[in-house]
């Protein structure tokens, strides 16, 4: 909520006695106001970033000449010092804009000075100095934006690692962990969890494909996720771990409900009894610690870690599964009037609907028609969920009232 909003509200909590006028004065003097020019700088650091990477990838940059190496470096140089006199004498947000700049042209100066010099690479190890670097720099200046493009250069690396070398590099991983980390932990905010939690599934991705294992083993990487954040002490890690574990896990469960239907696949499929073991040991630990936690009802985010592959009728379980988590959701969002529950539950619902549909209606429809019956068929689940929506509601005014 915005300051002029919440202002607006606060008049109306003083009209009904909740707060007092002078409590009203307290919190908004309080209350920072963000400031107007945080997106300009954000966009202006993008276009300016392009246009150096750009210049980087020219055919100018691509002769190789102590003459580029020596503008690449002049300019690493002045971006940061300018940036580091902007932070510390006029203005923080439009220092550290400078500051990532450099950073930027750092990265990409050092692959391009690797490519003209032909240094030929058999590991992703200039995006681990690039990484690094970034933690350097959050580490002297400490703003969010020198974290996301750092955490952005770390997944990029690893999934450049992935895609060029068909490895996966510990070293990124330890870098990530050990570094990443510390400030996820310790500052606690939505926008470094999110961005932490995203990139570990991704590499989790990468860690699977790179060495060659099979598909389902994902089960386990995005279930480690999910326990982790049941551990952490803090509110907003646990909810944001879960939260893009359960994403994760849904969207391979919308991916393998496509995979299973294939018999080839499934023929050349290697089901291990590694896995079995590891898979039930990590469901148990997590169920005894929800029983512990009194969280039961949590329970049923476990449907979807199920190794529905290892069962037959594989794919029409899977999808059963999407469905039972996406109603569990929204029932229980409604019941403890949770709204990003009820979110959640919703877009689930419908991605599982979308899934379904396109996977018995694409091949066997007319087009058009294909799209006329899939949005009637929206509107009809959304006067249910309305309808359910509001059973809920009332039954809940009505025990209150008691």
């Amino acid at each position: 909520m915005n300051k002029t909003k919440l202002k607006q509200e606060g008049k109306k909590w003083v009209a009904e006695g909740i707060i007092s006028e002078q409590q009203l004065e307290r919190i908004l003097e309080t209350y920072k106001q963000k400031d107007p020019n945080f997106i300009i700088i954000v966009f202006a650091v993008l276009l300016t970033g392009l246009g150096f990477l750009t210049f980087i990838m020219s055919d100018w940059a691509q002769v190789a000449h102590f003459s580029r190496v020596f503008v690449i470096l002049a300019a690493i140089v002045g971006l940061y010092i300018l940036g580091d006199i902007l932070y510390r004498k006029r203005s923080e947000l439009l220092g550290v804009s400078f500051v990532i700049l450099g950073y930027i042209v750092f990265g990409a100066g050092m692959l391009l000075i690797l490519n003209i010099y032909t240094v030929e690479l058999f590991s992703a190890w200039p995006f681990l100095i690039w990484s690094v670097i970034g933690l350097l720099l959050y580490f002297i200046y400490e703003h969010k934006l020198i974290f996301v493009v750092g955490l952005l250069v770390t997944t990029a690396g690893q999934i450049y690692s992935g895609m060029e070398f068909a490895s996966f590099s510990w070293l990124i991983l330890i870098v990530f962990i050990v570094g990443y980390t510390h400030f996820v932990y310790h500052h606690a905010n939505y926008v470094f969890s999110y961005l932490f939690a995203i990139s570990f599934s991704l590499q989790m991705v990468v860690l699977t494909i790179a060495n060659a294992y099979e598909y389902y083993w994902l089960i386990v990487l995005f279930l480690a996720l999910y326990v982790i954040g049941e551990l952490l002490p803090k509110e907003i890690l646990k909810k944001t771990f879960q939260y893009i574990s359960l994403l994760s896990i849904f969207l391979f469960g919308m991916y393998q409900s496509f995979l299973l239907q294939e018999s080839f696949f499934i023929q050349d499929m290697n089901l291990q009894t590694s896995f079995i073991i590891v898979w039930g040991l990590a469901i148990l630990g997590t169920v005894i610690l929800k029983l512990l936690t009194r969280s039961q009802l949590e329970l049923i985010d476990l449907v979807l870690f199920l190794p529905i592959c290892y069962l037959p009728f594989s794919y029409v379980l899977g999808l059963v599964s999407l469905f039972i988590f996406s109603i569990a959701w929204l029932l229980l969002g409604y019941r403890k009037e949770d709204h990003e529950k009820v979110l959640l539950g919703t877009v689930s619902f419908l991605l599982s609907t979308f899934t379904v549909y396109i996977q018995f209606g694409w091949d066997a429809m007319n087009k058009s028609l294909f799209f006329l019956v899939g949005g009637i068929l929206l509107f009809s689940i959304s006067f249910f969920l309305e309808k359910q929506r509001r059973a809920i509601v009332d039954s809940n005014k009505g025990g209150n009232t008691k």
